[in-house]
């Protein structure tokens, strides 16, 4: 049995998000406790942060249950996400999108939620639902 390549269609999706897309910023604020042992004190400094530019397309959930819901899933977290959401924000998923949570567009969201496209071992989309 052979194995479908998704490299190229890897390829293709980052084209598409660089032609189509536009540029966000994802923000992971430092959270690092300045005394290990008192860690409920919180980050020294909590205005540190680490950025991350990148390519996205602006989608609001609705139109997202009209492509169908398949791409992301069937659990109770998928429909969760979107009903939470005010934007699902789609990005090609090359980064850890756990360790971040905000979006930072023409104003700030703070990521609730997200979901990724991975078939096989390449991961293609990352879907963040965000919230003002």
């Amino acid at each position: 049995m052979s194995t479908f390549d998704y490299a190229g269609l890897k390829a293709d999706v980052d084209l598409l998000m660089t032609e189509f897309g536009r540029s966000i910023t994802l923000r992971r604020t430092d959270r690092t406790p300045a005394d290990a042992a008192q860690p409920w004190k919180g980050p020294s400094d909590p205005g540190t942060s680490v950025d991350v530019v990148l390519d996205a397309v602006f989608v609001p959930p609705n139109t997202v249950r009209q492509f169908g819901l398949t791409a992301l899933g069937e659990g109770t977290e998928v429909v969760d996400l979107l009903r939470f959401s005010e934007q699902i924000v789609i990005v090609a998923q090359d980064i850890d999108l756990r360790d971040y949570d905000q979006v930072i567009d023409t104003v700030p969201y703070r990521i609730i939620g997200y979901q990724v496209l991975r078939p096989g071992d390449v991961y293609m989309l990352g879907f963040l639902g965000v919230r003002r």
